[in-house]
């Protein structure tokens, strides 16, 4: 009995600890990430959401249009562009709800409303129910739930919910009991918590308690529909279930972690999960059974931990209102991410999966992620190893090439096989297993297998080439390619030991460009480069088309890296990054999915590792992307375009395009510059946005498929046009056309009936013109005549006017004849006189120097002859002959002098007019006494007496006087 009761006490023991075990595995599952990363997440600054407010609430049309309640506006999304919408104080908004373009209902602080899109586009705001502030009441309602069941729209406030009926256009209202928490909706039933009384449905304007509800002091988040009841969220108690009018507290374990971080949000994002948004640690993904299957936080890239409204769009992709912005969250896409953003491992050049252990080979070394484990980062295996170009698996055995060597990874460490500068990749002879050939940095290298264990064995004396490209072909023979230079045939010996011939084959060769690659496609040695896909032929060493690959990778262009398993065809461009899904014959081409990484490609370091039958890994510049290929992917299809708005623009102003009917839309011709807005907004951030169009009627061909919201025509001439615009999401995947006929109106000078005027106004004017020039030309004939005699005329008064000017020059030369002759006269004159001067001034000397000597001799016999010589010269100074000679160059200088000065002056005395004469020339009254040969005080005498009878003031100047004669 002791031993059966042991028997069973060790049994008991043995299944609590498998159950503990169990338990502990089932959490350790639950709690993991997802085994493909983290998804792309796209955070949106202020300055891109054009709002500083928080977002309260989400909702989103039919075709993708996304609207966020915010304390300043509402706020839409068309994937392309932002824009706001605010309305004075009635836009602190906390909750939207999108019915149709005419019905997107807003609430918030105050009141309600209804937006309707009109029909530029435009949203316009129509107010259902606002209560002024008063100094009575100065608190406002604030109503922060929206549901719509059938016609009645449910706004709930604290106190009360006011029901509208689209219908009646009436408003009826439901009051609380103590104050509504919240309001859900399940299944069509309306539901809402008063405040800790109980869960309620509302049928109508009536509300009954759910029974099983009453009396539960929790704050509930969400209703949620369960397989067997009801599953409620709570803010700080974790998950309830409703059951058989019974409420009880899951046993989850996750209700801890909830209950530690507090629930803000939870809705249902599919059948079998639940998305649950966190006052602390993120979003969470949960199972039906409470199993957490992925967790987004700020450490996986959102902008912050405190979650307020998490919301499922179109694509089946989470927005997320946080506290500290807005975050995208690519849910539901294949392409999941180990991201680098603080540069923790670097850029992965080649990757590996064994078991639940993924090594990565970086720039900065070889790390190893352990994808079973939550939040697991990559952790560094040998510092002393750096850049890693190769992870090579062979018969068991992990080789790692790398910027210092060759290695192999035994227990997480690596161990030096062979040391030589720049091991880029590995290849196992096609003949013999145990050989292997290495592509170093300058040149090729043998390595053996001994004892299971692989030895290096030589490096190639007679080629010293960069071997990053190695392939061997159906002869056995290695080839390797140099991109910027093109292939190297190495033929090898029999045993593979040593290279007999060494052929290049460079861009003079047709076959050959720069960028010149090859890969294996089924098997057979495919070369590729711009100049087309090639085959070799041994025969007659040429190069050949290849069509099959032709075919394969037709419409692709500047193809850098190619890597087949089976039916895919992995590619990278300088552009792009996909696969194609070869299927009987048909090629099928898929880049939609990797649109996000198409500008962080590795172009030709791109590695394309299969990690095991459906993940792939494709390195890109800052981490590593991890795709799940289903080979019956729904893919997102190509999205129509939605037509925003359509500016006719002028240079005087800007005319916005009803878009109420596109049967015709018809624009003036002053208005012919055309810019048209367009949006896909149904499509996932990760997706291209790639969009042609064609103006028929102005160009025909479509043109190149970029990414655009806004297209423009300039200067569009009168007629009619089609704009077709459609989307492209992959190579041959297109969306179906919009089109937008448009006519452009002719100007009223170019109508039918302008024109009929213009011919009959032109034969008019022409008539009227003729008889105008008819007459015109007699009345031209007449003015000929007249012209000509009145050239006649002219030429006579020329003549005559020619002859005056001659007679004119004629005179003027005399006249300058006679200045000449008039100044030789005053030369003469001045010289004359000075002469005199200097001739009666030597006089009067002479007569000075004789008296002296009279006087000193004393002897009275030379007394006689010398008063004598005196009288003699005193007789000549006298001399009546140098006046009239003075006076003879006086007269021919000035000869009105002494007429005019006589007819001013009669009374004047003959000396009194020699003095005028002599102050008309500006003599000193020394120099004219000289002349006079008398005493300057004489001559001042003279002068006092002519003011005088000149009459003349004081402070008149007598010689500026005489100067005026």
């Amino acid at each position: 009995m002791k031993v059966l009761e042991s028997w069973n006490l060790h049994r008991w023991k043995g299944v609590l600890i498998s159950f503990i075990f169990l338990i502990s595995g089932t959490l350790l599952v639950g709690q993991t990430n997802d085994i493909n990363g983290i998804p792309l997440i796209k955070n949106f600054s202020k300055n891109e959401v054009k709002s500083n407010a928080k977002v309260f609430d989400i909702s989103q049309s039919e075709n993708g249009e996304v609207f966020f309640a915010t304390p300043e506006a509402l706020i839409t999304f068309d994937g392309h562009i932002w824009d706001r919408y605010a309305e004075k104080n009635k836009t602190d908004l906390r909750d939207v709800l999108f019915v149709s373009d005419q019905e997107i209902y807003t609430s918030g602080h105050g009141g309600f409303g209804v937006w309707s899109r009109n029909s530029f586009g435009r949203l316009t705001y129509k107010s259902l129910f606002y209560k002024t502030p008063t100094k009575e009441a100065p608190l406002l309602p604030v109503f922060n739930n929206i549901i719509k069941i059938e016609n009645r729209i449910y706004f709930q406030s604290f106190q009360q919910i006011y029901v509208y009926d689209t219908l009646k256009k009436s408003i009826e209202i439901i009051y609380a009991a103590k104050g509504f928490i919240n309001m859900f909706v399940v299944d069509g039933k309306l539901l809402v918590q008063d405040s800790y009384l109980g869960l309620y449905e509302i049928k109508g304007i009536r509300k009954f308690l759910i029974e099983g509800t009453k009396n539960h002091f929790i704050e509930i988040i969400n209703v949620l529909k369960d397989n067997d009841g009801l599953l409620i969220a709570t803010k700080n108690n974790g998950f309830w279930e409703l059951i058989n009018e019974k409420m009880e507290k899951k046993s989850w374990s996750i209700n801890a972690v909830f209950k530690k971080n507090l629930i803000n949000d939870a809705i249902q994002y599919n059948e079998k999960s639940f998305l649950v948004g966190s006052l602390r640690d993120g979003v969470y993904l949960i199972s039906k059974q409470g199993k957490v299957l992925s967790k987004i936080n700020k450490d996986q890239g959102i902008s912050n931990n405190s979650i307020r409204k998490v919301f499922k769009d179109n694509n089946d992709n989470v927005w997320v209102a946080t506290e500290g912005g807005l975050s995208y969250i690519e849910w539901n896409s294949n392409l999941k991410f180990i991201s680098d953003k603080r540069s923790e491992f670097g850029t992965v050049f080649s990757s590996f999966l064994k078991d639940s252990i993924l090594y990565l080979g970086t720039n900065q070394g070889l790390f190893k992620k352990n994808i079973k484990t939550t939040n697991s980062k990559p952790i560094l295996l040998d510092n002393s190893v750096e850049q890693i170009w190769q992870i090579f698996e062979t018969d068991g055995q992990i080789l790692i090439g790398g910027h210092k060597g060759v290695f192999k990874l035994e227990r997480n460490r690596l161990r030096t096989v062979h040391l030589e500068g720049g091991a880029w990749t590995f290849r196992i002879h096609p003949k013999f297993s145990d050989l292997m050939y290495v592509g170093f940095y300058s040149g090729l290298a043998v390595f053996k297998k001994i004892n299971g264990e692989w030895r290096f064995l030589k490096k190639f004396e007679n080629f010293g080439e960069s071997s990053r490209f190695l392939e061997f072909d159906s002869n056995n023979q290695a080839w390797v390619a140099h991109p910027s230079k093109g292939y190297y045939r190495l033929k090898l010996s029999n045993d593979g030991l040593f290279i007999d011939t060494v052929d290049f084959y460079g861009v003079s060769n047709p076959a050959v460009d720069t960028f010149a690659y090859f890969t294996k496609i089924d098997d057979n040695l495919v070369f590729y480069n711009p100049a087309g896909f090639f085959v070799y032929n041994a025969l007659d060493d040429s190069f050949s088309k290849a069509d099959y690959p032709q075919r394969v990778f037709e419409g692709l262009k500047n193809i850098y890296f190619i890597k087949q398993y089976e039916n895919l065809f992995w590619y990278s461009t300088d552009r792009s990054v996909g696969y194609i899904q070869r299927n009987r014959g048909e090629f099928k081409k898929v880049q939609s999915p990797f649109y996000s990484v198409w500008d962080r490609n590795l172009k030709d370091f791109n590695n394309f590792n299969r990690l095991n039958d459906e993940l792939y890994g494709i390195n890109i510049e800052d981490g590593f992307a991890i795709y799940s290929y289903k080979e019956n992917s729904n893919y997102s299809s190509a999205q129509i375009p939605v037509l925003k708005s359509i500016d006719a623009i002028s240079f005087k102003d800007t005319v916005r395009v009803s878009l109420q009917s596109l049967d015709r839309i018809t624009i003036p011709y002053e208005n012919n510059n055309l810019k048209i807005t367009i949006a896909l907004p149904n499509l996932p951030f990760g997706s291209s946005r790639a969009v042609q169009y064609r103006l028929k009627g102005f160009q025909e061909q479509w043109s190149q498929k970029e990414d655009f919201s806004e297209i423009y025509f300039a200067g569009l001439d009168p007629g009619d046009y089609d704009l077709e615009i459609k989307s492209i999401l992959d190579v041959n995947k297109t969306s179906q056309s919009i089109i937008v006929p448009i006519t452009i109106i002719q100007p009223w000078y170019l109508h039918n009936i302008t024109k009929v005027t213009y011919v009959v106004f032109f034969f008019l004017t022409f008539y009227v013109y003729s008889v105008y020039l008819r007459n015109k030309n007699k009345k031209y004939v007449t003015r000929l005549k007249e012209i000509e005699q009145q050239r006649r005329q002219r030429q006579k008064e020329k003549y005559e006017l020619e002859k005056l000017v001659s007679d004119k020059e004629l005179l003027l030369l005399k006249e300058k004849n006679l200045n000449v002759e008039i100044k030789k006269k005053s030369s003469a004159l001045a010289s004359s006189t000075l002469n005199n001067i200097k001739k009666n001034e030597l006089l009067s000397d002479i007569i000075k120097d004789v008296n002296n000597i009279d006087k000193e001799l004393l002897n009275v016999a030379l007394h006689y002859p010398i008063k004598k010589i005196i009288k003699k010269i005193n007789s000549h100074l006298k001399d009546k002959e140098d006046w009239l000679t003075f006076e003879l160059h006086f007269r021919n200088s000035h000869s009105q002098f002494f007429e005019n000065l006589r007819n001013a002056h009669p009374d004047l005395s003959s000396n009194e007019i020699k003095l005028s004469a002599y102050l008309k020339l500006n003599l000193s009254s020394k120099e004219i006494a000289s002349l006079m040969h008398v005493a300057i005080t004489s001559v001042e005498q003279s002068r006092y007496r002519l003011r005088k009878k000149m009459k003349l003031r004081k402070d008149d100047s007598l010689s500026q006087y005489i100067q005026n004669f």
